[in-house]
């Protein structure tokens, strides 16, 4: 009854238009005062204490290296190496578009930043090479989702920090399963070429492709530096954040692209956007508290072995209620709302937990480009000032395309687990 009533608190803060990160602390704050069995000085212990985490100091690091790459011409670097490479494949720029989001999410670890970077360069360009902009704009949105993947993604960062679990290790989980999201968006692209529009380029010869590839190689080296040195243990996940910002901030001077007012500006945004997330933490840090002091988890984990002990059957379902929440919750906030609830249900099936939490954040992640919210969506169509209705039709083909690749990532469990495997992160 406990749990109950917390989530109809929850569910009625939400409706009159709390803040999710206000609407799980206040929901909490009022079970345990209706209660009053426990002292109301454990609220800001929890609280302190669920933000108290060295790994969570990655990710203002995190944010503030990719703004600062982004602002120092490292993205229209990657769009000429993406257009030497393959804008001349059927499908053009929107090949160009997809690979693009690929490389950039080395540096961003963030949709709404992939989508911001590349949608507006490549969009007024796809409209100006008579590409259909509704189709664009879906294939921008689509192809965003790689950026919280791809390594480094905050999205892994928080998940490890919550768990547990190796950051390193659940960044080179996510590359497998983002290159054949990617590979699959590129496949149905080319197949709907036609239908999309637009113009293919001739093929760039090898003097074209070189220059463009030195250009763009700052950004191509810098995941591989944060993920080797956390896997060689060099530097841990925050040090690395450190090592992308220094090096971002090397990048950008040595472009002239940086000055003391715009890294400022970037400094304060990645505050801002941190300051967001450990809100959301800490509220979410006292609503777990309850519902895991409550014994949910594990209720919940008996009453899904009551329904089926299938495993591949539990993980569907698993699946599939997530893909709701993530349609009507924003990733970050619905992230961390699930992961104390459902990780202990996927150690009961004997998940392995590295699989389980890339299949728990890609699933999330669909939801934030699925109607009705769909932020990212929404965010792509604003930048290329195409109705959200007019969206629709070109977007319902390529999400069934994502979740083909989120059905190969969930039910096949080594295309997450190969590379650490290989490497010798983890034993098969």
């Amino acid at each position: 009854m406990t749990v109950l009533l917390l989530f109809v608190l929850f569910t009625l803060l939400l409706l009159v238009g709390v803040p999710i990160s206000f609407a799980m602390g206040l929901s909490a704050v009022a079970i345990l005062v209706l209660g009053g069995t426990v002292p109301l000085l454990v609220l800001p212990q929890r609280f302190f204490s669920s933000l108290d985490s060295f790994p969570l100091m990655a990710i203002p690091l995190f944010i503030l290296a990719g703004n600062l790459m982004n602002v120092s011409g490292i993205t229209m670097a990657i769009v000429r190496f993406a257009n030497s490479l393959i804008g001349h494949v059927r499908g053009g720029l929107g090949q160009v578009n997809i690979l693009t989001s690929l490389l950039f999410s080395g540096i961003s670890g963030s949709a709404a930043a992939d989508v911001a970077a590349v949608g507006s360069m490549l969009l007024p360009a796809m409209k100006k090479e008579g590409y259909k902009p509704e189709w664009a704009a879906v294939i921008t949105a689509v192809s965003a989702i790689l950026g919280p993947i791809i390594p480094p993604s905050l999205l892994m960062v928080l998940y490890g920090s919550m768990t547990g679990l190796s950051i390193g290790t659940l960044f080179l989980a996510g590359i497998l399963p983002g290159l054949v999201i990617a590979g699959l968006l590129m496949a149905y692209t080319w197949y709907r070429a036609d239908d999309i529009g637009g113009i293919r380029h001739p093929r760039a010869n090898l003097s074209e492709v070189l220059p463009a590839f030195w250009k763009a190689l700052p950004a191509l080296v810098l995941p591989v530096l944060i993920i080797g040195g956390i896997e060689t243990g060099a530097f841990t996940a925050t040090e690395a954040g450190i090592l992308a910002v220094v090096y971002a901030l090397a990048y950008g001077l040595l472009a002239r692209q940086l000055g003391f007012r715009n890294t400022y500006v970037f400094v304060r945004d990645a505050a801002i956007s941190t300051s967001s997330i450990l809100i959301i933490l800490g509220g979410a840090a006292l609503f777990s508290w309850i519902i895991a002091r409550e014994g949910f988890p594990e209720q919940l984990a008996t009453a899904l072995q009551a329904l089926t002990t299938n495993t591949y059957l539990a993980l569907g379902l698993i699946v599939a209620a997530l893909l709701v929440l993530g349609m009507f919750v924003e990733t970050i906030s619905a992230l961390i709302l699930v992961t104390p609830m459902l990780s202990p249900i996927g150690a009961v099936y004997g998940l392995d937990p590295i699989h389980f939490a890339v299949v728990t954040v890609i699933t999330v992640l669909l939801g934030s480009i699925t109607p009705p919210v769909a932020i990212i969506l929404l965010l792509a169509c604003r930048i290329g000032e195409v109705p959200y209705a007019k969206a629709m039709k070109p977007f319902l083909p390529y999400f069934g395309i994502v979740l083909v690749g989120l059905l190969i990532i969930t039910f096949v469990p080594s295309v997450t687990l190969a590379l650490p495997w290989a490497l010798g992160v983890l034993g098969n």
